[in-house]
């Protein structure tokens, strides 16, 4: 279901880049590619982590301007992690006997892309950002958390959640909350306001947001 709207929207999409980028992703839905690991290095601008134990807590990922950072999960979920990005993973428990467990993490600033394992497909996983709650069950989204241009409003914080594939998303903020299940749809909260209803996405900015996943250096 989440996959093949996945594999619809990159047969419609307009450039080959956001194409290959949407096929990327589709593979690591499907668990593909999760057994290459590359060793982290100080001049490298990205980076794969394999996450090889079953429990982690309070870990924070801060990526430099120009840094990349894959985290490949034991429940076969991952984080791509945008560079100048600030994430904060604070609960992983996995128990490969039961595909049972935990993932809650704090975006405090930048933009990642959440692909769900099988944790995601029994519970919905948080993701925390300094002005709303993101649920996920299942699927893909892309997170994004920054400032609003809006002075002297709830500290300033702007969240954006787009979701590209799975069961469902929803934001919480300012107790209220908006739910979406419908592919290539986001929702914004800004300032700490209570989020948006969900609006459709266009082509262009699902390329812009792949596009600002990229280290500054990669090629195309």
């Amino acid at each position: 279901m989440g996959c093949a709207s996945l594999i619809d929207l990159a047969r419609r999409a307009t450039t080959p880049f956001l194409r290959r980028c949407l096929l990327v992703s589709l593979g690591a839905a499907i668990g593909m590619g999760a057994a290459t690991v590359a060793t982290p290095a100080a001049d490298r601008s990205s980076r794969e982590l394999l996450v090889a134990h079953d429990a982690m807590r309070d870990e924070r990922i801060d990526t430099s301007e120009r840094g990349q950072v894959q985290l490949l999960f034991g429940d076969q979920s991952s984080l791509s992690i945008a560079p100048g990005s600030e994430v904060v993973i604070n609960e992983f428990l996995y128990d490969p006997q039961t595909q049972t467990g935990n993932l809650t993490a704090t975006v405090t600033s930048g933009l990642l892309r959440y692909v769900g394992g099988d944790i995601s497909r029994k519970k919905d996983i948080a993701f925390h950002t300094p002005g709303a709650m993101v649920s996920v069950r299942g699927g893909i989204v892309l997170i994004k958390a920054g400032r609003d241009a809006r002075v002297g409003r709830s500290g300033g914080s702007k969240t954006e959640v787009l979701f590209l594939s799975g069961e469902r998303m929803c934001v919480t903020a300012h107790g209220e909350s908006q739910c979406t299940s419908k592919f290539a749809t986001a929702i914004t909260s800004e300032g700490g306001d209570a989020p948006s209803t969900p609006v459709p996405v266009t082509t262009e900015a699902i390329e812009a947001l792949f596009s600002s996943l990229q280290p500054a250096d990669a090629s195309q």
